[in-house]
């Protein structure tokens, strides 16, 4: 027992003495404060040695698609931003810094109003949650720095975001000019990919995303995009028929086509008017005069009720009240400063016909109903209708003609969005 204990001793005082030698070299020759200075030092000057700037391909939240931005990085830690949401020709210059967080990061610490448009809660456009926005960053880690190329990751939301440096003859204006000429040919809710030899698959498009429902776990599947002057590019690829989607570039005839692959193409699929008109999303206002002089005899009992309350009529839309989005779609309207709802019974009968009753309403819609309202969702509006349009592809207005009984033939019109009953 004895010499176990000398012999532990001895090994105890060997790792002592090893262990108070300076024998093994540091593994790095600079200390963790120097190296992550060099980073800062080193991605600093590879963002301001860019005279042109670079392009970002912002994301943010999956629900809200992708959007270029334009920044020029300045020695002073100045930024000056253009965006495809700014007004033409709209730069604003602002503070930026890189520190020391886990890494660099990249930040743009003062308030930009073409920048920070992305990440506050104001949500001026209505893109996004109000309270909440459109969920973006304005602090970014640097995952990998490229003298022409950056990999960012945003710090609270975590999207992915890519900069590149721009050519000297890239006119920033020019380009965001071509990338809004290029949305308007997205016109379409939907879309389908074709391959031959697949069933071809559905995508539905809103907010710069695509969604399709994957046939192995019948899940939807939600692919953000950003608009390029020549395409769109998703933020990542979509799989189907055994091929690999992540480019499409516009043919000029409302079809797409897969980057490199001329076996894969993406056509519009045109919404039947009764969808259209039917839509959720979508008002449609109905406008005095323009329906015939039997249906305005209808409409002018509502008027007739509104003006004994000394009220105006503001607007009367079909579509879903945003102050009553419970009671699904409907006949809603403004009469002074009172907003009443008729839900409606709605029965499609194939894509340019449907029947419409009246189910119920709200306690402003059960007193309007009384005092001449129900002239119209009680009377005009109650029967079966044929829809007609000038453009099925994008609408200005739907035409509701009567085909049953003594008012066959009587029609309104209804615009899209929420207009003035009355016109100036």
């Amino acid at each position: 027992m004895k010499k176990i204990y000398n012999i532990l001793f001895v090994l105890l005082a060997a790792l002592t003495y090893t262990s108070c030698t300076s024998e093994v070299d540091d593994v790095f020759d600079k200390s963790s404060a120097e190296r992550i200075a060099e980073a800062l030092a080193t991605d600093k000057q590879m963002l301001v040695d860019a005279p042109n700037g670079w392009l970002m391909e912002y994301f943010c939240e999956d629900t809200y698609g992708g959007y270029n931005m334009f920044v020029k990085f300045n020695d002073d830690n100045t930024v000056t931003v253009a965006s495809e949401m700014g007004t033409a020709g709209a730069r604003q210059t602002s503070h930026y810094k890189l520190e020391q967080s886990m890494g660099v990061l990249l930040s743009f610490d003062e308030h930009n109003e073409l920048f920070h448009f992305f990440s506050e809660p104001a949500n001026p456009f209505e893109i996004g949650t109000n309270g909440i926005g459109m969920r973006g960053d304005f602090e970014f880690r640097v995952i990998k720095a490229e003298a022409d190329r950056f990999e960012l990751q945003g710090k609270k939301h975590g999207a992915k975001i890519v900069m590149t440096r721009l050519a000297e003859d890239v006119d920033w204006d020019n380009y965001i000019a071509e990338v809004l000429a290029m949305e308007e040919n997205l016109s379409y809710s939907k879309y389908q990919a074709v391959v031959d030899g697949a069933d071809p698959l559905l995508l539905r498009n809103n907010y710069r995303t695509l969604t399709y429902t994957d046939a192995a776990t019948e899940e939807d599947v939600m692919v953000t995009y950003i608009i390029t002057p020549e395409g769109i590019k998703l933020s990542k690829p979509i799989e189907y028929g055994g091929k690999s989607i992540s480019l499409l570039t516009y043919n000029g005839d409302d079809t797409w086509s897969v980057d490199g692959d001329n076996t894969v193409t993406i056509e519009p699929v045109l919404p039947s008017l009764v969808e259209q008109l039917l839509d959720e999303n979508v008002y449609w206002s109905f406008v005095k005069g323009e329906m015939t002089p039997t249906a305005a005899l209808y409409f002018a009992q509502a008027e007739a009720g509104s003006a004994a309350e000394r009220e105006d009529i503001m607007f009367m839309a079909l579509g879903v009240n945003p102050n009553a989005p419970n009671l699904g779609w409907s006949f809603f309207f403004r009469s002074g400063n009172y907003i009443g709802t008729h839900t409606l019974n709605v029965t499609p009968i194939d894509d340019t016909h449907v029947a419409l009753a009246i189910k119920g309403y709200d306690s402003n819609g059960q007193y309007y109903y009384q005092v001449g309202y129900r002239y119209i969702t009680n009377g005009i509006l109650r029967g079966t209708f044929e829809l007609s349009t000038d453009n099925p592809k994008n609408p200005s207005y739907i035409r509701l003609t009567r085909t049953d009984g003594d008012l066959a033939g009587q029609y309104m019109d209804v615009f899209p969005g929420l207009q003035y009953y009355v016109q100036n």
